[in-house]
């Protein structure tokens, strides 16, 4: 089944990175700018927390057409009638999503190695994430694949990519160049002075 979705300015809404301002207000500036997926992604917050956000910014974004997935919490997607999730690798498994969220889901999985994209069903998974590109705040642990990495993975990949890891509006192009079908972000967006702004200025640059 083909489901259908626009992966080239896929937002993050980490609520810990949004200059302390709501999440779900951060999310609509950000759609309004121009966003063609957004993810939820809450690593510190409690279940309730994470629950009440979720389900707040799934009823704003209904019926929008950008489709909303959930970071990690595969019970918390079917909960709030989210469109998919996007799982990391220590995440539950995809094969479980799949089954409790339908064949209509979307379901991204993260995939940085070779081993990682070997693994991938694409008829279960939809797309990965693959990164970091470039230096990033959130996975300093990481190393950074950089283009000619990036783009040798993106041949293997059965299944479109999108890029992760530092990416802003200036070098966006770079990773669309080498084979990204999209480009996700979360600072850039969420801790600029207008989210919509700058959610304006990804678009403009991958046009």
């Amino acid at each position: 089944m083909t489901r259908d979705f626009d992966l080239s300015v896929y937002f993050v809404a980490d609520p810990s990175c949004c200059a302390g301002r709501d999440v779900a207000g951060v999310v609509m500036d950000a759609v309004r700018g121009g966003a063609t997926m957004v993810q939820y992604r809450n690593k510190s917050g409690n279940m309730a927390e994470i629950h009440a956000q979720a389900a707040m910014i799934a009823e704003l974004l209904r019926g929008s057409g950008v489709p909303f997935l959930i970071n990690d919490h595969i019970d918390v997607a079917f909960a709030v009638e989210a469109d998919g999730v996007h799982l990391g690798q220590g995440d539950a498994s995809p094969e479980v999503a799949r089954e409790k969220l339908g064949d209509k889901a979307i379901i991204g999985q993260t995939a940085f190695t070779v081993e990682h994209l070997a693994a991938i069903d694409p008829s279960i998974v939809d797309y990965v994430g693959t990164g970091p590109f470039y230096p990033t705040q959130t996975d300093k642990g990481k190393s950074v694949l950089g283009a000619e990495a990036f783009a040798e993975l993106v041949k293997i990949s059965p299944v479109p990519v999108v890029g992760i890891g530092g990416i802003t509006a200036e070098n966006a192009t770079v990773v669309i160049d080498a084979g990204a079908q999209g480009v996700a972000m979360m600072r850039a967006i969420s801790e600029a002075e207008s989210p919509e702004a700058a959610a304006q200025a990804f678009v403009k640059a991958l046009a």
